[in-house]
């Protein structure tokens, strides 16, 4: 098979699994389900020995789904958060997001150079050799210090793809491979497509949670509410007593400002409550 056919059969190749990966992430329920399907995709079109998908969580960015890494190295990996000598993640000198470690830190973060071959200008990250690479560049030229796991353990194909959502990177997919020369460009520029489709997925899972979490308040308050008649307070579903305000605050975005009615102002301040009227004989 001559090269132009047999690139013609990767190009339709992808294009279908473009379509597909599209169609199931418009018509997931579940998106842990969904990811993992365009993992197993992603898998199978590139025959690449590992892909995985990071997502952010609580400032961390752990393994979400993978297929093909060994569990070890997962475990090993999963965290990108620097450490301090007590385990506790170290914060970035602006103080308001995790300082993140090695190629997966640098492509979320948004630290890369595209002059640099092994950067895009999109900002994923890409070699066929990283021993090669890391014989051949400084920390400074791979923007950070790197733990270089993946190459420890013999990969030498590695390719970070950021997921993006509104401009804001959530994640990254990545792919390992032992082989030497597993990627090209195209390749890369077309896992980029796809990580724009991943970023909005995973966008509309959220929002759809939040609707899914608003409804769910307003089935609660639509309901009947179980509530003292002494003390008006609101027994929740685990059971346990809650003053009205807390119990509206839990389950809305409400907020209360605390006053006094008229009908409590004559209870509790008589003195203070009598407004002189018209036909008052005023002193």
């Amino acid at each position: 098979m001559d090269k132009t056919m047999n690139d013609l059969i990767q190009l339709l190749e992808r294009e279908k699994t473009a379509k597909v990966i599209c169609a199931e992430l418009n018509n997931f329920v579940d998106l842990r389900h969904s990811l993992l399907t365009i993992v197993e995709r992603i898998h199978s079109l590139t025959r690449c020995e590992a892909v995985a998908i990071r997502l952010h969580d609580s400032g961390d960015y752990p393994y979400y789904v993978y297929n093909g890494f060994p569990d070890t190295f997962i475990q090993k990996e999963n965290s990108l958060c620097a450490k301090n000598d007590a385990g506790k993640p170290i914060l970035e000198s602006g103080g308001k997001e995790y300082l993140l470690e090695c190629m997966c830190g640098n492509v979320i973060r948004g630290r890369f150079d595209p002059a640099l071959p092994f950067f895009t200008k999109n900002g994923s990250f890409w070699s066929n050799h990283t021993s090669r690479l890391l014989a051949s560049t400084t920390e400074a030229d791979r923007q950070s210090r790197t733990r270089n796991t993946c190459n420890s353990c013999g990969y030498e194909s590695v390719a970070l793809i950021p997921i993006k959502a509104k401009g804001e990177r959530i994640g990254l997919i990545q792919l390992n491979d032992h082989r030497i020369g597993r990627f090209d460009a195209n390749l890369i520029e077309y896992l980029e497509m796809i990580g724009e489709h991943v970023g909005l997925a995973v966008q509309n899972s959220l929002i759809h949670t939040k609707l899914k979490n608003a409804f769910e308040e307003i089935k609660v308050l639509r309901g009947i509410i179980p509530i003292c008649s002494n003390c008006k307070k609101i027994r929740d579903d685990a059971g346990y007593w809650q003053q009205v305000e807390v119990y509206i605050s839990h389950h809305t975005e409400a907020s209360f400002s605390h006053g006094i009615c008229p009908d409590c102002i004559k209870k509790l301040y008589p003195k203070y409550s009598h407004r002189p009227k018209k036909d008052d004989n005023i002193v």
